[in-house]
This record gives C-alpha cells, sequence and structure tokens, in this order.
C-alpha cells in the first residue's frame, strides 16, 4: 500500500503524533492516538482537483 506518514495535532488535546497516510485515501479519518478524537486531515478538507478538460475531439475526414 502506497503512503506516507505525516505529522499530525489533535484539535481537542493538542498533542501531536504520525499516522499513516495512504495515497489511495486521502480523506479517511484520522484518529488521535492519546484521547481517541476522530477528525479530518487537511487532505480531507480540501477541494479535489479540477478535471483536465476533456481533449478536442479528432477531426473527422471529409468526405470529397
Amino acid at each position: 500500500m502506497k503512503g506516507t506518514q505525516k505529522r499530525m495535532e489533535c484539535p481537542k488535546c493538542g498533542k501531536g503524533f504520525f499516522a499513516w497516510r495512504p495515497a489511495e485515501l486521502p480523506g479517511a479519518p484520522v484518529k488521535c492516538y492519546f484521547c481517541g478524537n476522530q477528525f479530518e486531515d487537511e487532505a480531507a478538507r480540501r477541494k479535489p482537483p479540477a478535471a483536465p478538460p476533456a481533449p478536442a475531439a479528432a477531426s473527422e475526414p471529409k468526405a470529397n
């Protein structure tokens, strides 16, 4: 499984800890190791990236 460890700070107790963040689920909830509070990290609060514009339709061959 791809991902990284990120340093998090619990909004409830204020303590810092490291949590595994899987690359496939960037918005998965995080659980504080100290107080058990479950919260969303900054990745869950970000807007998803805008979809790239659709490629222009290939020009159709002209009938002569």
